[in-house]
């Protein structure tokens, strides 16, 4: 704090203010509370997690695959017809 600090109104009014001090019941309480919250909300996903998952593990995959296989046989049907194959 320097000499011009020492008469500042604002200085004054912050000295006055009092420090908050934790409350540990608040804490504990907040904490319980927090905790059922991610427990109740992990129950929640996996049990509405299964058909995310079952898509996520089957459905994707055959998607993705079926797609390649089309677009293995386009390259195929047009290299024939490239080659003059299929006419």
């Amino acid at each position: 704090m320097t000499s011009d600090d020492a008469h500042d109104p604002i200085v004054d009014e912050l000295t006055r203010l009092q420090s908050l001090a934790s409350d540990h019941g608040w804490t504990d309480r907040v904490r319980t509370r927090c905790r059922t919250q991610l427990v109740k909300g992990q129950a929640c996903r996996a049990r509405t997690n299964m058909p995310a998952r079952f898509a996520r593990r089957v459905v994707a995959p055959v998607i993705v695959g079926g797609f390649c296989v089309l677009y293995i046989a386009a390259l195929v049907i047009t290299t024939l017809r490239l080659q003059g194959a299929l006419h």
